[in-house]
């Protein structure tokens, strides 16, 4: 039987051949990762996008980046501003556009326009009302382990949406999304509603920062020491369904890099990608029971 066994095995590597697999006709897109809180800067991040089969390292994935642009934004009460270019080295490639004058408002609207090479990109996003937001709160699970809740008074009158992202002390550099970090109201319009902030690994596809070492805590839980900081945003539907689009398209695909795939719903005109605004409460966390 082992005899058989083995000769099987030898024919089928035998028979094996490499197969090569063309990349199919690809048109580069500029993509556009931006956003603006009340409180606080406008950050736009602008590369190009990338076929799906693109080998990633440093050197490729730094020719992504557009670095030449002039990227407008425009307020909705007239004040416009040319962003800076900073370097920033939480984000990979370590250069962001900011805004030096210009702080997001809550109820206002900003338009973004990003010039480059004759083309001229364009998007619109508003800061709606605040989120009501009752309590975020750690909640022991284990001696070592603890999960994040958060707590909102949803307003009956509106379509509402919610939007969470985490921070968590000594292992990220940067806000990012928490797993599974949109919701809307339509199962508890006009009530109060109470939700976990899970754990997500920060992205990070070269390991650059050493985030996603691991630790011995269950995915969606944070460990019992951890101090985290929480943003619990509200946003407006264009922006829930282009954040919503983004976060399915990830988790179908392992190209960091093309941010979203040509399909998927964007508010970018002449490109793809997000510009989004945020009206933000923020907390930090940690648990407040002793532990052994």
């Amino acid at each position: 039987m082992r005899l058989v066994v083995f000769i099987v095995i030898v024919v089928m590597m035998s028979c094996t051949k490499d197969i090569e697999i063309d990349q199919v006709s690809y048109q580069t897109k500029i993509v556009v990762d931006g956003w603006i809180e009340n409180d606080g800067r406008a950050h736009v991040l602008l590369t190009r996008s990338s076929p799906f089969l693109t080998d990633y390292d440093s050197a490729s994935i730094r020719n992504t980046f557009l670095n030449y642009a002039k990227v407008v934004l425009i307020a909705g009460n007239g004040q416009s501003e040319i962003l800076t270019l900073t370097k920033q080295d939480a984000f990979f490639p370590p250069f962001v556009y900011k805004s030096t004058e210009i702080k997001g408002e809550v109820g206002e609207t900003y338009q973004l326009e990003v010039h480059y090479q004759n083309k001229i990109i364009t998007s619109t996003t508003t800061i709606p009302e605040l989120p009501n937001v009752n309590d975020v709160f750690a909640q022991s699970v284990s001696d070592t382990s603890m999960i994040i809740n958060a707590s909102v008074i949803d307003d009956g009158a509106n379509k509402n949406y919610y939007y969470s992202q985490i921070l968590t002390k000594h292992f990220d550099t940067r806000y990012h999304p928490s797993d599974n970090p949109l919701r809307n109201d339509r199962l508890f319009n006009g009530k109060e509603h109470v939700f976990q902030i899970k754990r997500s690994n920060q992205p990070d596809p070269l390991n650059l920062y050493n985030i996603n070492s691991e630790r011995n805590i269950i995915a969606d839980e944070f460990a019992i020491d951890d101090t985290v900081f929480v943003k619990v945003s509200q946003i407006d539907e264009e922006a829930y369904r282009v954040l919503n689009g983004i976060y399915i398209d990830h988790l179908s695909q392992n190209n960091p890099f093309s941010l979203v795939d040509q399909q998927t719903h964007s508010n970018i005109n002449g490109g793809i990608g997000r510009w989004t605004g945020l009206a933000t409460q923020q907390y930090t966390v940690h648990n407040t029971k002793p532990h052994n």
